[in-house]
């Protein structure tokens, strides 16, 4: 290869290098963040499971909670009942006959919006922790889940349960 032509491949190479390194990184398709209010009348609200709820058609993941799985089970050994699904009932419970506002405040890893809800003047993402249908994972709700698991209610009824 001719010192002329490896230059000219160093040289694009380096270029190259250079605007990757120094273009904005939305360019390669990360998701902005999110922020705003999303709000549906109760006709327009669908439960997807006890973590996440369906406004118009905007999906909403609850921020600052882990809720199981609508298929989950938990409790130990032989004491084992579908608190997936009931974790979504309780939601569901929650959010009939109210209009439904979610505050939004970024993506979750999944690049769905993530927000804090309310219906019917309560506060949707502190309800489910409080009913023991959700863990927490916000600083404000760890006091709310340590009641739930003391008074054994939701997914803690029967004491410790496997995690979701």
């Amino acid at each position: 290869m001719s010192p002329t032509v490896l230059a000219g491949v160093l040289g694009a190479v380096g270029g190259a290098m250079v605007m990757i390194v120094s273009l904005p990184s939305d360019l390669f398709g990360r998701v902005p963040t999110l922020s705003g209010v999303v709000e549906a009348d109760s006709p327009q609200v669908a439960v997807v499971d006890a973590g996440t709820l369906k406004l118009g058609e905007t999906i909403v993941r609850l921020q600052g909670i882990t809720a199981p799985s609508r298929s989950q089970d938990c409790g130990l050994g032989s004491e084992r009942f579908a608190c997936g699904a009931s974790a979504t009932q309780a939601l569901a419970g929650l959010v009939r006959g109210h209009i439904v506002t979610c505050h939004l405040a970024g993506r979750d890893a999944a690049g769905f919006p993530q927000g804090r809800c309310e219906a019917g003047g309560a506060d949707i993402n502190r309800a489910l922790v409080a009913g023991g249908w959700a863990r927490s994972d916000a600083a404000d709700l760890v006091e709310v889940e340590a009641i739930a698991r003391s008074r054994r209610v939701g997914v803690w009824q029967h004491g410790e349960t496997a995690a979701f």
